[in-house]
């Protein structure tokens, strides 16, 4: 029997291991301290990668192996999804699903909504899906500083929530202000003491009239497109919805104030959040469905179109070399803090500011604005920079597909800003040099690849490196070649 870890993001050892000492925990498993140190180890059979990642060095009792593969989901995407079986999970199938979790390192100082409301779709929508998988909200602030922080409202608010789900909150204190809603009416006396937002926005109000409740709240973005693109009040709606049922409420809920048009209605009548609604006995206040609101054929897929497909595939197998990441922003994944030499973390910024003789000099993708007097530019972040400490390398990447290489070699040409700002300042000196990483259909001949592609990775698993990589990239894929060969 083998462990299967699907996800959309680049696979971190820490997480995996919290997860699997989690799956342990519940599932009646004994947890082996592991002798040896654990890494991810990408998995290739004569050359061909399998797509697939082994963590090494880890022992489960009853387990063989803990294997890890990258997929996408169809909408509201859990982080991780855990199956137990000896064959690799069948496309999209949901059978021996045993857990569901979301990660975030955002505190709740640094966004009330996106901490709590943002990711509170995925935990309803699932249930369609699997009704009876255990869910986690996995808390890791790597930034460790504002753990001690009061939350505020809307935090409790929304985990109170979670807990009435029966979510698993994981690394945050649920002891004192945290609890799960005891009754309808506990539910509606806690939001309606909360604070309001500014004039002019629409607030989260609940209000029981007879036998209807009604859950005002904005779903369109902007507020007159008429559309349903409002990601933290789809989170909350949803999740305030799926609380009141799980209360015991059977009557009507009506959302209200949505903004939502019925020509969208009609033309869009397969979103997730009419799916939610319609699974939830939800309607909203003058939107009528002529269409079938249908649940979406499959929950996740293997994901063989992405570039990070082969951007990650650079990152684990580096790191597996002992490379060591700076900086991750692989496409679709939750973007990382730039790492110093001395393990510090910056978050970065989306500008950065030049003198108007410098802006005299350059003119760049994205252009120049004014903020608070100050000339900025575009910050142009890659997906991935990786360094060597022994030879000093620092590697900038850009992770493309191959029919969008021409593209991302003028792309590339935009990372003088995160060279000049941070590298050069936190690694003096080390040598920087930007490649980029591409993954698509099989090349009928390596001509068509330009020089700056440091890995091609094709959609039958065939790997090729640049001649001219630096000997670290070369070593890290000599090496896991060689052990799975």
């Amino acid at each position: 029997m083998n462990l299967w870890f699907l996800t959309e993001e680049k696979p971190k050892v820490s997480t995996l291991l919290q997860l699997l000492q989690l799956y342990c925990r519940d599932f009646g498993d004994i947890y082996w301290d592991y002798s040896a140190v654990v890494k991810i180890k990408p998995l290739f059979t004569d050359g061909v990668f399998s797509f697939t990642y082994l963590l090494e060095n880890v022992k489960v009792d009853g387990i063989n192996n803990v294997f890890i593969k990258t997929v996408s989901g169809s909408s509201s995407f859990f982080d991780y999804l855990l199956f137990r079986q000896e064959q690799e999970p069948a496309d999209s199938c949901m059978d021996n699903l045993l857990m569901a979790i979301e990660e975030t390192k955002t505190g709740d100082d640094e966004s009330r909504n996106t901490g709590v409301y943002q990711r509170g779709s995925k935990f309803v929508h699932i249930k369609s899906f699997a009704p009876k998988v255990k869910q986690y909200m996995l808390y890791n602030d790597e930034l460790g500083e504002r753990k001690e922080k009061k939350p505020s409202d809307t935090s409790i608010f929304g985990t109170s929530i979670l807990l009435t789900l029966g979510v698993e909150i994981v690394g945050k204190s649920t002891e004192g202000r945290f609890r799960p809603f005891s009754s309808v009416e506990d539910l509606i006396r806690f939001k309606s003491k909360m604070r309001k937002p500014p004039a002019g926005n629409v607030p989260i109000d609940i209000k029981q009239n007879g036998n209807v409740i009604y859950i005002s709240g904005r779903l369109s973005k902007p507020a007159d497109a008429g559309n349903i693109g409002h990601d933290p009040n789809i989170g909350a709606l949803s999740m305030i919805s799926a609380c009141i049922r799980k209360l015991g409420w059977k009557s009507d809920i009506v959302i209200t104030k949505h903004g939502v048009s019925q020509s969208y209605a009609d033309r869009n009548c397969s979103n997730k959040f009419f799916h939610i609604a319609r699974a939830l006995g939800v309607t909203l206040d003058g939107i009528t469905f002529s269409g079938n609101v249908a649940l979406p054929k499959r929950y996740w897929y293997y994901e063989r179109n992405s570039e990070k497909v082969a951007s990650i595939l650079l990152h684990v197998t580096a790191e597996y070399g002992g490379m060591r990441e700076v900086y991750q922003n692989h496409a679709g994944c939750e973007r990382g803090y730039f790492k110093t030499e001395e393990d510090g973390l910056i978050a970065l910024p989306k500008y950065r500011s030049v003198s108007y003789t410098y802006e005299k000099k350059r003119k760049k993708k994205g252009g120049y604005k004014l903020k608070n007097g100050t000339i900025v530019e575009n910050l142009f972040l890659p997906d991935l920079i990786i360094c060597d400490k022994e030879s000093k390398s620092m590697l900038v990447v850009e992770g493309k597909k191959l029919q969008t290489q021409a593209a991302g070699l003028e792309e590339i040409e935009n990372y003088y800003g995160i060279k000049e700002d941070y590298l050069d300042k936190y690694y003096p000196d080390y040598k920087v040099t930007v490649w980029l990483s591409l993954f698509g259909r099989e090349l009928k001949s390596l001509d068509q690849l330009s020089d700056r592609v440091l890995l091609y990775l094709d959609n039958l698993g065939k790997t090729h490196i640049d001649d001219n990589a630096p000997a670290c990239i070369i070593d890290a894929f000599r090496k896991v070649k060689v052990y799975n060969s």
